[in-house]
């Protein structure tokens, strides 16, 4: 059996401070997810926040991580950038560097890619007669990569075997819950929008990482699963954020059920959904609190 344990950074972060540096045995892989709100309002602007090496967000960023200490983590709301610089940055010069104190963390090895929000739907998708405006995005944001994802692992990563499900749209799901106006009863959105709206806000990605032996362990792939739902909020009556984040979890809840899962199809057109048996972990920001993500997002903008 493989043992592998994962905690949100907010929960890992009080164990460890109440037990000190949590280190795990040497059999046991620490897998991760770390909203860390290191996104700009302009394109380009992550990079040059993080060239000096004296951010302060991203030094107590860091900071955490490497109390922390995971083996695998998400990094959320990471701006993403084609060069990949601002990945190399926060690996180099804050991760790489010790924190207040803590020995730095070294992560080898990592994976981003392109994600839905900022880029342009070409539509009105919030109906306020603007077709060019953040929310009129695949995904909400103000420029392209806005909100990016980021893998870092200690663990090399099959780069040639990740899946994205970046492009899939959301039609295209299977009894998708496509929000309707309430005040006429007709779709919300026409066929024109969903001829180009995808399911996913930011992407979908399984992230294979083959894991090495150890004392205890044998070696083995650990799928990770990792994607960002909108938040469920921020809209009307019609509830389509509320709608989309349904579906975009749920994504992940077909592509690990072989019955399920017929309908996937990814980004270089390969079809079905995780193999039976494989070993895998679903990471992310989901925006799915049962009980309050209305108040859960309220507090993040008091904040």
């Amino acid at each position: 059996m493989k043992s592998i344990r994962f905690l949100s950074m907010a929960t890992a972060l009080v164990l460890a401070a109440l037990t000190g540096v949590a280190i795990a045995a040497e059999s046991t892989i620490r897998v991760a997810t770390y909203n860390s709100s290191l996104f700009r309002d302009k394109d380009g602007q992550l990079i040059k926040d993080l060239e000096g090496g004296n951010n302060e967000q991203a030094h107590k960023i860091a900071e955490v991580i490497q109390r922390v200490r995971p083996d695998v983590l998400l990094v959320n709301e990471f701006d993403y950038d084609a060069s990949h610089r601002a990945a190399e940055l926060f690996r180099t010069k804050y991760l790489g560097v010790g924190q207040n104190g803590c020995d730095p963390i070294k992560f080898e090895h990592f994976f981003t890619g392109p994600v839905n929000t900022g880029l342009p739907s070409g539509r009105d998708l919030n109906h306020d007669g603007k077709p060019n405006g953040p929310n009129d995005a695949i995904g909400f944001g103000k420029h392209e990569g806005e909100y990016g994802m980021l893998v870092l692992s200690k663990f090399p990563i099959d780069k040639d075997h990740v899946r994205s499900f970046q492009k899939l749209l959301w039609r295209d799901m299977p009894g998708a819950l496509l929000p309707t106006d309430p005040k006429t009863q007709k779709p919300y959105y026409d066929d024109g929008d969903l001829a180009v709206l995808r399911l996913s806000s930011k992407s979908h990605w399984d992230v294979p990482i083959n894991v090495s032996a150890a004392e205890g362990r044998k070696g083995f792939v650990l799928h990770l699963l990792c994607s960002h739902p909108t938040p469920p909020v921020f809209d009307g009556p019609e509830d389509r954020n509320g709608h989309r984040n349904h579906d975009e979890v749920r994504l992940f809840a077909d592509y690990i059920d072989p019955a399920k899962s017929g309908y996937l199809v990814d980004d270089t057109g390969q079809k079905g959904g995780l193999a039976a048996g494989a070993n895998f972990v679903i990471v992310g920001d989901l925006n799915c609190d049962p009980v309050d993500a209305r108040a859960c997002e309220a507090r993040w903008i008091n904040c």
